[in-house]
Order: C-alpha cells, then sequence, then structure tokens
C-alpha cells in the first residue's frame, strides 16, 4: 500500500464520523439523552485523529503524484491549504469535545449540555470546512466530473 492509497482509504472518515457526530449531538441536544452525547463525544475525539491521519497520508501522497501526467500540482496546492484549516477545526472540536467530557465531571450537568450546544457548532463548522476540503481533493483527479464538464451524451440511438 502506497501513501495516496492509504490517504484514500483514510480520508473520507473524518468527514463521515462528524457527519454521524453532529447528528447525534442534535439527537442528544433534543432528547437530553447523555448516551447519544457521549457517543458523539467518542465519534468527535476519533475524527480529530483521522484527520491528523488524513493530512499526515496527504503530504506523503502528495509527494508521489508530483509529475505524474494528468495531475493538477495547483489543485493539490488549493487542497492541501484548505485541508490544513479542515484539520486545525477537527483538531479545536476534538479538544471542545474532551473539554466537554471532562468539564461536565467538574461542573456538572448544566455544563454538559452548554457545552454540547458549542460541540455541535464547531462540529458544523468542522463538517463545512472537511467538505470544502474534500471537494477540493475530487478536483486533482476528478474534475471533469465535479465541475459538470463531461462531454453531453448524443441524442441519436447507438447503431449496433
Amino acid at each position: 500500500m502506497n501513501a495516496a492509497l492509504l490517504h484514500l482509504a483514510v480520508n473520507h472518515a473524518p468527514l463521515f464520523l462528524m457527519l454521524v457526530a453532529a447528528a447525534l449531538l442534535l439527537a442528544a441536544l433534543v432528547r437530553r439523552n447523555g448516551s447519544l452525547l457521549t457517543a458523539a463525544l467518542w465519534m468527535v475525539i476519533v475524527a480529530g485523529a483521522g484527520a491528523l491521519l488524513a493530512q499526515q497520508s496527504g503530504e506523503a501522497a502528495e509527494h508521489l503524484l508530483d509529475g505524474v501526467a494528468g495531475i493538477d500540482s495547483h489543485a493539490i496546492e488549493e487542497h492541501e491549504e484548505s485541508a490544513t484549516a479542515a484539520v486545525l477545526a477537527t483538531i479545536v472540536t476534538a479538544g471542545i469535545g474532551i473539554g466537554t467530557a471532562v468539564g461536565s465531571r467538574w461542573w456538572g450537568e448544566r455544563f454538559r449540555w452548554r457545552a454540547a450546544v458549542i460541540l455541535l457548532l464547531a462540529t458544523l463548522a468542522s463538517v463545512a470546512l472537511i467538505g470544502i476540503t474534500a471537494h477540493k481533493g475530487g478536483l486533482i483527479r476528478h474534475g471533469d466530473e465535479l465541475e459538470n464538464r463531461l462531454p453531453v451524451p448524443s441524442s441519436e440511438p447507438e447503431q449496433e
């Protein structure tokens, strides 16, 4: 397995973990369900670790793709810049998750639910930044599909 394959394998995890965590946080807040909140906290923390892994594997993958035909180096740079912000946001969100878990033991339930609202907002911001980063990553090799530049299909029936 090379760095590019590893990056492709792990880079979706933070996005999907954060999406599910946001849904769990919302459900936890609506229902005042501590178990859902705990599950969301763990997902956010794991997403933070996954974001670091995706960034590290992305650095190594970039070096493999230097000079490869069909690879847009400008798209790689834009993806990398976007990834820096997304990873930082995800790590900060994971830190808020850890703070929520630890702080609720010290300051109780009132703190826990107020911190959960802040965590939900941070999670949604992270999802947005990761989504932008994912789109920019897709433009490295899949620009035609993502930018809707595929050829228009012919309206004539195919002859056999």
